[in-house]
């Protein structure tokens, strides 16, 4: 967790790396629960907390484990507790991933945002957000054309950055 101040405000941010897709999913709702207690614990003492929570969930964000957090689809649906999680329209309705499985983009790479982050009329905001894609993070040729350039494939170095394409989140002020 990290607790401090952001453009004069409290935010909190909690950053993950949930167990990979070899385990099964319910170690992965087991680990949006411990997250879950742990934001439910933080907003009982700061009701208003601007809480983000992101990494690397292995999972989608229509999976049950962002289910299990409260992260909803679009921002209407988002009740006192629960968070957005704009990277489901990116996927489901953008075709927008940040990783590719066999042919097909995943977006395991999340920043969901509380509510007060998302419904605050002044301070600190959220704006919008996007996959960071650029040439050089793409394999340009190959089998895997397309894909994110990863640093290695086996034991051949690659020279690249990831298998996964970065997530941002805008904040306004």
């Amino acid at each position: 967790i990290v607790d401090g101040q952001l453009a004069g405000e409290r935010v909190c941010v909690i950053v993950n790396h949930w167990p990979s897709r070899g385990a099964k999913s319910p170690v992965r709702v087991h680990a949006a629960r411990q997250v879950k207690a742990l934001k439910d614990s933080l907003m009982r003492s700061d009701k208003k907390l601007k809480l983000i929570v992101m990494g690397d969930m292995n999972d989608d964000p229509m999976d049950e484990s962002m289910e299990v957090l409260g992260a909803r689809k679009y921002p209407k649906q988002v009740k006192k507790g629960e968070f957005y999680n704009p990277w489901w329209v990116t996927l489901e309705d953008k075709g927008v991933g940040t990783l590719l499985y066999r042919g097909k983009w995943n977006l395991f790479d999340q920043i969901v945002i509380s509510k007060p982050l998302l419904k605050a009329k002044k301070g600190l905001r959220y704006d919008h957000n996007e996959v960071f894609i650029r040439d050089y993070l793409i394999q340009q040729d190959g089998k895997y054309k397309g894909s994110p350039l990863r640093t290695h494939g086996g034991r051949t170095w690659l020279n690249g950055y990831s298998d996964h394409l970065p997530t941002i989140i805008y904040l306004k002020n």
